[in-house]
């Protein structure tokens, strides 16, 4: 504490005495510009560059203006000044600065400590204080390596591994536990399951999966167990995460005929879980990828999805296959309306021929169907409801001439903006929602049927 205050009252003691000397020396010479003389007042006035002043004067500098500022001495406030400014009053001689209550003294002093008391302290100042550690082992010093962590834990009965450490232990237990596993004794695979899921989020995580057989190790043979819809389902679910945003691992997984497999496993799932998982991973892989649209999207890959809608699982389920179709439908607009794509991207869009293939498929037809037959489901769920018009807004371009000449589409429009209308007072707050929703149907008529006309 001592040595701080010491350190603080050294630094003042420099800036006084530079201050002070400059001070004089501007006033003996009379140096400077051809400036006015400074005449001093009871109020701080700015000194002007280049400008002399009298001696014995106030002088401050403005901490918020950075500016020299002088007035005559004023002894009610003892030469101090405001929080923002640096104050102190330059005399004849730096003696004349003395402590409070010593008296006059012909000793020399700098705030008010005697000069030769401050060299014989500046002497006892180590030479090397200040010194700074060389980076390299001053780093070495305070960062412990990997290696030291984990010796010091297991030392402790504490044991640390890396994420790659971690997925080699799951790849060795797994085949181990997949054999064992029944269908209602799971939870050490569904463990195992979850601990490669949550790894897999990772982009760099999830290409170590591959690149160590992990798809042919663990996804297939699990998708390939015919009587377990549970793994198949976990397995799907894993693949969906391992491919999603990563598109180095959605190139690994075609050149593994990943897509086909996905595929069969999609048309073959029968339950809710294991479509919407099929699904995920499906969508996941295809999704800003027109490689894999152009392997996958072909009339058997539609007739897979569009068969979706046939079976009997839940509308969230169905929904998700229009959703899926819109999606890749506002890349593929997206990329080759001549905006910001590039020519490259533009080109790979337009080899896959979404467009012929839908139209060859009758996409607008089965959607149209879809739409109808599952109206009263709807009704009640006002999100699907809202999923699905926003899905059929975008393929609207596509599907105009079939669905405006459709009077069974036009009536599931109305249908569901009407009860949407009768149950705004239902719920104050989903009103607001409901509300949104009904504006986007009307928007949807009006496109496809123009506005209604008044009745005379």
């Amino acid at each position: 504490m001592k040595e701080s205050v010491f350190k603080q009252a050294i630094v003042v003691s420099l800036v006084v005495v530079l201050f002070s000397i400059t001070a004089q020396t501007s006033a003996a010479t009379g140096s400077g510009s051809n400036e006015s003389k400074f005449v001093p007042t009871s109020e701080w006035q700015e000194i002007k560059e280049g400008q002399s002043i009298p001696e014995g004067l106030h002088v401050r500098i403005n901490l918020t203006s950075g500016k020299k500022e002088a007035k005559l001495l004023d002894k009610e406030d003892g030469g101090e000044g405001d929080s923002s400014s640096l104050s102190m009053v330059p005399g004849e001689k730096v003696k004349d600065h003395q402590v409070p209550g010593t008296g006059a003294s012909n000793t020399d002093t700098v705030a008010g400590m005697k000069l030769e008391a401050l060299r014989e302290a500046l002497k006892d100042i180590p030479a090397n204080e200040y010194e700074e550690e060389p980076l390299e082992e001053s780093g070495r010093a305070r960062f412990k390596s990997y290696e030291q962590i984990k010796q010091e834990l297991k030392d402790s009965n504490v044991e640390l591994k890396s994420d790659s450490e971690i997925m080699t232990d799951l790849f060795g237990r797994f085949e181990e536990v997949l054999k064992k596993t029944s269908t209602t004794d799971r939870q050490e695979l569904d463990a195992l399951f979850e601990d490669l899921e949550y790894l897999s989020h990772q982009i760099d995580n999830a290409l170590q999966f591959i690149d160590r057989g992990g798809v042919e190790k663990i996804i297939w043979p699990s998708i390939n167990r015919t009587e377990d819809s549970v793994t198949r389902t976990k397995a799907l679910q894993l693949l969906g995460t391992i491919v999603q945003n990563n598109p180095k691992a959605k190139v690994a997984l075609i050149e593994r005929n990943g897509g086909t497999n996905l595929l069969t496993a999609l048309g073959r799932a029968s339950t809710t879980d294991e479509i919407s998982a099929a699904l995920y991973a499906f969508g996941s892989l295809v999704r800003k990828f027109p490689f894999a649209q152009k392997q996958l999207l072909t009339p058997h890959g539609y007739s897979v999805l569009y068969g979706v809608w046939e079976k009997k699982v839940e509308l969230k389920v169905k929904v998700k296959v229009l959703q899926l179709v819109a999606d890749v439908l506002e890349d593929y607009q997206s990329a080759t309306d001549g905006g910001e794509s590039d020519p490259t991207t533009a080109e790979q869009y337009r080899s896959t021929k979404l467009i012929d293939g839908l139209q060859r498929t009758e996409f607008c037809h089965h959607a149209r169907e879809f739409f109808h037959q599952h109206k009263a489901a709807l009704i009640p769920e006002d999100n699907l409801t809202d999923d699905t018009v926003k899905a059929l807004k975008v393929c609207k371009q596509l599907c105009q001439e079939t669905w405006s000449q459709c009077p069974l589409f036009r009536h599931t429009l109305l249908v569901l903006r009407n009860n949407l209308d009768h149950r705004l007072d239902e719920d104050s707050e989903l009103a607001d929602y409901r509300k949104e929703i009904k504006c986007s149907i009307d928007d949807l008529i009006v496109e496809l049927y123009g506005k209604p006309k008044d009745e005379l």
